[in-house]
């Protein structure tokens, strides 16, 4: 065998080493992700899998996980459908998920939800109160009454219940958080930072397949 050649198949090795190590990557139960006992269904037809992010916008890890989650949604498999769920854990985060309900009722999510976000946490503006929420809606060329009347809404308000009722469901305790087809969920601080969450999400998607 020439040397070129050579090289060539060892390099061709390396690289079937390098796949199948990914593929049997050594994500645990316990350690890398929780399992959710018994799974919880995800209201979705067979063959879908659900991946849920639960956030919340003050959080200054969910900001810096962002960004990350922006890159990542576009090479998800048609199969995997995303969704955000913002975690009402106390009266604060409950307003900030009113707004996100209500930007995603009103068709305008994608000109609130990383402009509330960068607001926050590149301008450090305190948007903890139905004021100044409304001042940075009517900021964004939106109409501040209507946002106000659908922030209040009886529609929304069931969705804080039942966005409540999810968290509590899924024994989430902090964010971001990623929560795999009702099955596990992973955070951070169990993958070990946000690529890492990715990682395992990725993992955790491939196993809800078979």
């Amino acid at each position: 065998m020439k040397r070129r050649e050579f090289m060539g198949a060892v390099g061709g090795a390396g690289l079937l080493l390098a796949t199948g190590t990914s593929l049997a990557a050594p994500f645990r139960e316990g350690r890398h992700y929780r399992a959710i006992q018994p799974p919880l269904d995800t209201g979705l037809e067979d063959g879908k899998i659900r991946v849920v992010e639960v956030f919340w916008y003050g959080c200054p890890h969910c900001y810096n996980f962002e960004p990350k989650v922006q890159a990542w949604k576009p090479g998800l498999a048609d199969d995997v459908q995303f969704e955000y769920l913002p975690a009402p854990m106390n009266d604060v985060w409950a307003l900030h998920a009113r707004v996100f309900y209500a930007a995603k009722k009103l068709g305008v999510l994608d000109e609130v939800h990383q402009p509330f976000y960068d607001a926050i946490h590149d301008q450090g503006r305190q948007l903890r109160s139905e004021g100044a929420i409304l001042r940075f809606i009517n900021q964004r060329g939106l109409d501040a009454d209507e946002f106000r009347e659908t922030m209040r809404s009886d529609s929304v308000r069931r969705q804080i219940v039942t966005a409540t009722e999810a968290v509590q469901g899924y024994g989430v305790s902090g964010v971001p958080t990623l929560v795999i087809n009702g099955e596990a969920i992973v955070s951070s601080s169990m993958a070990g930072g946000h690529d890492e969450m990715l990682e395992v999400a990725d993992f955790l998607i491939d196993r809800a397949r078979s």
